[in-house]
């Protein structure tokens, strides 16, 4: 490991302290002594890679979720899998293998068939079937590695970012939890506001106030599940009385999450013919983009909805195995967008969408749209389903 501080090349034995031999200078974390090896000068090349050079601001939780997709990209590159591993299918392939390699063995080589030349193939290709079955299952388990890492997602902050932080200051890019909480009081007054973005996600919200996308995009932005504030309500109030004011929604890819535009309408009690922008996290951006995944336990009410929403005409733009990997509860989280990509989607969409209106669009009779399908050709307009590789 390097000196953080002299980049003087270190054994474990001389920095055992967690200090320099060289330049007698303390560092916050040993490799050896954390699940993701890390030490003090990778969190700092994450963290720079993370905000372009300090470009862009993030929070904790995001630079967690860049860590751990670091940690899992090669396994996701080479073993990616959109579905739990198949005991039916390992053992399928484990038969096959063996039985090829067993007759392989026992005839394609003269000489061969005596009762010892039998037992060594038996052994031979029952080794090579179970070998063919475990790296299937491995490669379909990498993609969903991340389950146990969970722990380091929950302790990250104070297992990297404090001991880091103690000793070197802030992290380049980083939104401390003060400013965060000063920026989470700020609301544009409605008489500025031309586009709304909600999110349950908070993490998501506060990246896009560090970044200055409220005051920049004249963008008011809202928790789908609140609690909120005086200001907030009077957001959803201007919500209610301009159904042409964009409603943008960013979610993790969940029934919970696909399900926004059907329930944030309702729930707000807005028109039927609101303008809602989807933006995403969708099934299909999970595959494309080879993210992370895990499975939680879905309530049945959601499930249920789903359902519905899948059989009406216009109701879900979900592809048939899309549909599928939600109704097996698999999730994936939004803190997965890199800051540079959220802010980028985000302002490319109110920058497309919340334009005034034209005058013959002013003239036009009101007519009632399907919100979701009206979503999803304006989310395809800015570009955002296609989900470009970093």
């Amino acid at each position: 490991m390097k000196c953080p501080h002299c980049l003087a090349e270190l054994t474990y034995r001389e920095r055992r302290d967690k200090k320099c031999p060289q330049c007698q200078k303390a560092f916050a974390l040993e490799p050896r002594e954390n699940t993701l090896k890390m030490s003090d000068l990778r969190l700092r090349g994450l963290a720079d890679r993370l905000s372009h050079q300090g470009t862009y601001r993030y929070t904790s939780a995001q630079l967690a979720h860049f860590a751990i997709r670091r940690e899992l990209e090669p396994a996701l590159k080479t073993g990616f899998s959109w579905s739990e591993p198949s005991a039916f299918v390992a053992v399928s392939i484990s038969g096959v293998v063996f039985l090829v390699a067993f007759a392989c063995l026992l005839f394609g080589i003269p000489g061969t068939r005596s009762l010892s030349s039998a037992v060594i193939a038996l052994v031979i290709g029952a080794v090579i079937g179970l070998i063919a079955a475990g790296i299937y299952y491995g490669a379909v388990q990498s993609s969903n590695l991340y389950r146990r890492l969970l722990p380091v997602l929950e302790s990250f902050a104070m297992t990297y970012i404090t001991p880091w932080a103690s000793v070197h200051g802030t992290l380049p890019g980083r939104a401390t939890d003060q400013e965060i909480a000063a920026l989470r009081q700020a609301q544009l007054p409605p008489s500025r506001v031309r586009a709304v973005l909600a999110s349950p996600v908070a993490d998501v919200l506060d990246c896009l106030r560090a970044n200055g996308l409220p005051e920049r995009l004249e963008l008011a932005l809202l928790s789908t599940d609140g609690p909120h504030s005086a200001a907030d309500e009077s957001v959803i109030a201007l919500l209610r009385q301009k159904p042409r004011l964009p409603l943008l929604l960013i979610h993790d890819a969940s029934v919970a999450g696909c399900l926004l535009p059907a329930l944030v309408p309702g729930r707000w009690g807005l028109a039927p013919n609101h303008r809602v922008i989807d933006l995403g996290l969708r099934p299909r951006h999970v595959k494309q983009q080879r993210l992370p995944w895990k499975r939680e336990q879905t309530p049945k009410e959601l499930l249920d909805l789903l359902e519905r929403r899948a059989q009406m005409p216009g109701g879900l733009t979900l592809e048939k195995d899309e549909l599928e990997w939600l109704r097996q509860g698999f999730v994936t989280s939004a803190l997965f967008i890199p800051p540079a990509r959220l802010v980028n989607v985000v302002t490319r969409a109110v920058e497309r969408l919340a334009s005034a209106p034209s005058a013959a669009e002013r003239r036009a009779p009101a007519r009632v749209v399907d919100p979701e399908a009206q979503a999803q050709v304006q989310a395809r307009a800015i570009g955002f389903m296609t989900w470009p590789q970093r």
